[in-house]
């Protein structure tokens, strides 16, 4: 899918739901563009996310951690 394909998918009614989904969408993206080397991509991704939801880094951090593998 595109960015764009996945920003549209991440739509809602809702505008608190479109808020976090808007911002999961810009976070995992990011992660897909620094997988891909597109650095400058990735951060600017990162910084969409984190100015939505300040807090995302530590709760995708929080989730790994304590996710069973």
């Amino acid at each position: 899918m595109t960015l764009e394909a996945v920003l549209a998918a991440a739509n809602d009614l809702d505008p608190e739901t479109k808020k976090g989904q808007v911002c999961e969408a810009n976070f995992y993206s990011g992660e897909l563009a620094l997988h891909r080397s597109a650095k400058d991509d990735a951060a600017r991704l990162f910084r969409l996310a984190t100015g939505m939801q300040p807090n995302i880094l530590n709760a995708v951090s929080g989730a790994r951690t304590t996710s069973p593998r």
